[in-house]
């Protein structure tokens, strides 16, 4: 390496290192920002710029570091889950079914009371606005997971691309007895990005060139070769993984394979929403079906207390149909809601009873606890509690493991600032010699060529 090469890889180390040192004060500068998310930056070698001419070199200096890229750092998919279920707490989807179940046992007591059916009314508002913000949340949860998965793939193709193009160059020096350890080093790092993404397998070829292989088919292949999976989006605005002809994508392991399986899976956030679903259509279906047998205060029945496109009498909708009522679209009867009057709480009417009677709003009231609702949430909230703990435990055994690894590869392989220290004094230390032998040998040379000169 020239005295020039040197002062280029010190340049490239200072503007590197001045980057991070920007991004750290910029996380510093916006900590009590709202909505801000902290950045970091990634660090990466730079291959070494020597000539791949059969003449060069064969021991070829690395070109030092540089800012590869700059990531955020996101909360975990299940720590987003948590925040759409807060329980237990006054806001939570546990509280709210509660107070709307005493809001009909007020009723009962008191059925010819506006205010305690007003405040009925109010008290169903509040849970079905919570029910469609959290299956909202879910569908923004989901949204974003089909973005990290759109990423990580659209990543994959970029890292097979790049370790294609790293083979060609490694191979080329190789083929002429020129060292790539550079280039090597940067092979490894990208290989193990691409293993914490998918779980492929690897070989090396005699020609130095490493063939990747993901789902039993050649992501990175000899000469430069790579394929390239493809992104489209399909139903529901989520995005689809094909190869080129036309099979589905499968990752079994890795970051990857978890955003799919949180994104689709049964432990995902698909199946947290059809339970959201569930206990949203048996809400609107058991208290419907007993509303529509009371009377409200002006003497009708047949009403829907929530909102049911099916009208009054509804029928089950066929196997390949969703349900008319889910979580995202329950809502209260445009009838309750503009007269709280109408709300059923009766048995009866005329000869039978007094309209102003609470036998309906007394059996709603007595839903309260029922495996098909409050159990049906009880059950969704432990599963996300469950899955979120045993989430947490893999994440902490796997970076136990990561850092075990890590911390034996530094062992061997990682750069000790005391170690290069001292190296750098004792080259330094040669260097002044090798130019003071030089100098000496240049004033041998001047008195020889001035005797000669005489």
């Amino acid at each position: 390496m020239s005295s020039f090469s040197a002062i280029e890889l010190l340049r490239r180390a200072l503007a590197s290192h001045q980057r991070a040192l920007d991004v750290t004060g910029h996380n510093v500068a916006n900590v009590n920002t709202p909505g801000f998310t902290r950045q970091e930056v990634v660090l990466a070698s730079v291959p070494p710029p020597g000539s791949l001419s059969r003449f060069a070199t064969p021991l070829l200096a690395g070109g030092g570091v540089r800012v590869a890229s700059l990531r955020q750092a996101r909360a975990d998919f299940w720590s987003q889950v948590e925040a759409v279920f807060p329980e237990p707490s006054d806001v939570g989807l546990g509280e709210l079914l509660a107070r709307f179940w005493n809001a009909w046992q007020e009723v009962s007591l008191n059925p010819e009371s506006l205010a305690a059916r007003t405040s009925l009314v109010q008290q169903a508002q509040v849970l079905t606005d919570a029910l469609r913000q959290a299956a909202q949340r879910l569908d923004q949860v989901r949204q974003h997971l089909d973005a990290v998965a759109t990423g990580h793939v659209e990543r994959v193709n970029q890292i097979a691309r790049e370790l294609a193009s790293v083979n060609v160059q490694i191979a080329r020096l190789e083929v002429s007895g020129q060292a790539a350890l550079d280039l090597r080093d940067h092979r490894e790092q990208l290989l193990a990005e691409l293993e914490e993404l998918a779980d492929v397998t690897y070989s090396e070829a005699d020609t130095g060139e490493l063939l990747v292989y993901l789902q039993g088919r050649e992501l990175v292949g000899p000469g430069g070769r790579s394929t390239e999976i493809a992104v489209a989006l399909g139903p529901g605005g989520l995005h689809t993984f094909t190869w080129p002809d036309g099979e589905d994508l499968v990752a079994r392991r890795g970051t990857l394979a978890a955003v799919l399986q949180a994104r689709d899976g049964d432990a995902g956030v698909a199946k947290l929403r059809a339970s959201l679903d569930t206990v949203a259509r048996h809400l609107v279906d058991q208290v419907n079906h007993l509303h529509r047998r009371g009377f409200g205060l002006d003497g009708l029945s047949r009403r829907n207390f929530f909102y049911d496109p099916r009208g009054d009498d509804p029928e089950p909708p066929p196997d390949d149909e969703p349900p008319p009522v889910d979580a995202a679209s329950i809502r209260l009867d445009d009838a309750v809601l503009n007269d709280p009057r109408r709300v059923a709480a009766a048995g009866s009417w005329g000869g039978d009873g007094e309209p102003g009677n609470g036998d309906v709003a007394r059996r709603i009231a007595q839903l309260r606890g029922s495996d098909a609702i409050d159990g049906e949430y009880r059950t969704l909230v432990a599963e996300v509690g469950v899955r979120s703990q045993e989430a947490r435990r893999q994440v902490a055994y796997q970076e136990l493991l990561a850092d075990q690894v890590r911390l034996r590869r530094e062992a061997t392989s990682g750069v000790s600032l005391d170690e290069e220290m001292t190296n750098m004094i004792r080259f330094q230390h040669a260097y002044d010699a090798a130019a003071r032998m030089v100098r000496t040998v240049d004033e041998m040379v001047r008195t020889l060529l001035d005797m000669v000169g005489r």
